[in-house]
């Protein structure tokens, strides 16, 4: 499972202050435009070949500008995939010399099987999604797990017990339970013994004092020695064990919780979380290289020297929600398609599960459920030299001598996929999602912008009054509005909007089609001093731009709503001010 969080994005340094941190564009948190429709713009095709070769220099070299890359014994498999295209954006695999005979059928594919590790966390919070929805994700989770019930009516001591009454499925979901990650019946646990390792309480210069009368829990979940933890053994060494915090306090990983959302799933649908993810991945979605146990005799997979050293199909029992499961590249993409596409959870469900809830101790990054989201600041604005902040929905996996990323781009409608396996895989993950995150997410950004030049240049007149707008694409984020005509005067600069010199429309998610057009709400910024950030306050308020949206309301309308109606090539055909009530259409 996840033995250390992966590397932090490599563009943040580990203190941010005002004065050193990215300067941030005023836009709202949010695309700047429509994400690109498909992927035969230049930049998606420069970057494809750029991905290629830097990866190809790594393994030439053994070095990146993320560190050492292991080229001799450990293999991964890379994609980048658009929700538009059927065909990946980019596809990688590298077979590593040193793991000849580690194929099954004799090479990497897009369908080599990997084991997930954590990444399978991703896995069964979907499968729940699917079957159960968010909607008691306030329910305690004593209610549907008899045994943790009966702990929290004897709580006593904070210091030594869980006060399960007050922890959530959504706590345990999103990673802010305040209970163990992994003790006696998992990973980690020192006293017991792992593949091939004796417990540590039998070397005493450890320092680890004997445990003498103590009574060890015989069984694990990960090892060769001991037998499997039974319901009941699971369930009691974790209620034995103290809690780290109180819940919804601060987060803290947990493989724990996800084996306890297992059972509690159980409960409510009459299956297993097993049983769930074949009938959501295998039946649904059609992603048959995606098991919840170890796959058939003669599946496509990379197995590192041999099964034992791999840990390709041990089974790590009541705690295979947290992360035993198995996946393809294929699979992957079909499921980051699904996931951007909603095709088996509906619009809300996907957007409340695609946020944070809460942050961590860094700048860049926060914990979802069970998202661990990254922020990226990604140059925009020529203007004035300013940055604005992509999110990416990323989850993450370490098992065996596997190694797993994957990561959803919701500004981009793209998404990244790397598998790696052999003596490294941890190590080997970070630079290839380093280099295809610094190479795509620009292209992205590039190509959705040259698609908004095409879409939008132009101008736009009424046909009952004397109104107009033109609007193009320059230097600088969104499309700008360089003119604005309302009843034969200069809108820009009427008492309300004189003391700004830069606007800028910007989409948002709410659309409609009708009269053979597809409609968009789009806000406008209007800012002064063409858009710089106030400098000297670190919380000025006229940094925080969401909360100006929806000002100047006339009549109940606002002056900065548009509705911008796209012909079905993405040509804007129509621009609407909601506030001046009308409707300008195209001219040129």
């Amino acid at each position: 499972m996840r033995y250390a969080e992966v590397a932090l994005w490599a563009s943040f340094a580990s203190m941010c202050r005002a004065d050193s941190c990215p300067k941030i564009d005023l836009a709202v948190l949010g695309p700047v435009y429509q994400p690109a429709s498909n992927s035969s713009y230049q930049a998606f095709i420069d970057a494809s070949a750029q991905a290629a070769a830097a990866l190809e220099e790594a393994i030439a070299t053994g070095n990146t500008t993320y560190g050492a890359f292991d080229n001799r014994a450990t293999s991964f498999s890379a994609s980048v995939f658009s929700l538009t295209s059927d065909v990946p954006l980019f596809e990688f695999h590298f077979e590593a010399p040193q793991l000849n005979g580690s194929y099954t059928q004799g090479q990497l594919s897009a369908n080599t099987i990997y084991r997930t590790g954590s990444l399978g966390k991703l896995l069964t919070i979907y499968t729940w999604l699917v079957d159960i929805g968010d909607s008691i994700y306030l329910d305690p989770i004593t209610k549907y797990v008899p045994e943790l019930a009966a702990a929290g009516e004897s709580f006593k001591n904070p210091l030594l017990s869980t006060n399960w009454n007050e922890v959530t499925v959504g706590a345990l979901a999103s990673q802010i339970s305040g209970i163990g990650r992994d003790f006696g019946v998992h990973l980690g646990d020192l006293a017991i013994p792992s593949f091939q390792s004796p417990p540590i309480s039998n070397d005493i210069p450890d320092g680890y004092p004997p445990l003498n009368n103590e009574t060890i829990i015989e069984c694990t979940s990960y090892g060769d020695t001991l037998p499997p933890c039974s319901r009941a053994q699971f369930l009691d060494g974790i209620i034995n064990h103290p809690p780290v915090y109180q819940s919804y306090t601060t987060p803290t990983y947990s493989n724990l919780a996800y084996a306890i959302l297992g059972l509690a799933y159980e409960n409510i649908t009459g299956r297993s979380i097993f049983d769930g993810q074949r009938d959501v991945f295998i039946d649904k979605l059609g992603m048959t290289s995606t098991t919840p146990t170890v796959p058939g005799t003669g599946a496509d997979a990379v197995i590192p020297r041999n099964d034992s050293y791999a840990v390709f199909s041990y089974d790590i029992g009541i705690q295979g929600p947290a992360g035993g499961q198995y996946t393809s590249t294929k699979d992957l993409i079909t499921w980051g398609r699904a996931i951007l596409n909603n095709s088996l959870l509906s619009d809300i469900v996907t957007r409340r599960w695609m946020k944070p809830t809460s942050f961590t101790s860094q700048w860049e990054s926060a914990v979802g459920a069970p998202w661990e989201i990254y922020r990226l600041a990604i140059p925009i604005n020529t203007i004035i030299n300013a940055s604005r902040i992509v999110d990416t929905y990323t989850k993450s996996g370490d098992i065996g001598q596997y190694s797993t990323y994957f990561g959803l781009v919701l500004d981009y409608n793209i998404g990244i996929t790397v598998l790696a396996a052999g003596d490294n895989p941890n190590r080997q993950v970070p630079p290839v999602r380093g280099t295809l995150v610094d190479i795509f997410y620009n292209a992205a950004e590039q190509a959705a912008k040259e698609q908004a030049r095409v879409a939008f240049t132009g101008t736009f007149k009424s046909t009952d009054r004397n109104s107009s707008i033109t609007l193009g694409v320059d230097g600088g984020p969104g499309v700008v509005v360089q003119q604005w005509i309302s009843n034969g005067t200069d809108f820009l600069a009427n008492e309300w909007l004189a003391s700004y010199n830069d606007f800028r429309l910007y989409p948002t998610n709410l659309k409609t089609q009708a009269d053979g057009l597809t409609y968009y709400k789009y806000h406008l910024n209007f800012l002064a001093s063409n858009g710089e950030p106030v400098t000297g306050d670190p919380w000025s308020e006229l940094n925080d731009y969401w909360l100006e949206v929806d000002e100047l309301i006339y009549n109940d309308l606002a002056t900065d709503a548009f509705v911008i109606g796209f012909d079905q090539d993405g040509i804007v055909q129509s621009v609407s001010s909601q506030a001046l009530r009308t409707n300008m259409l195209r001219q040129s």
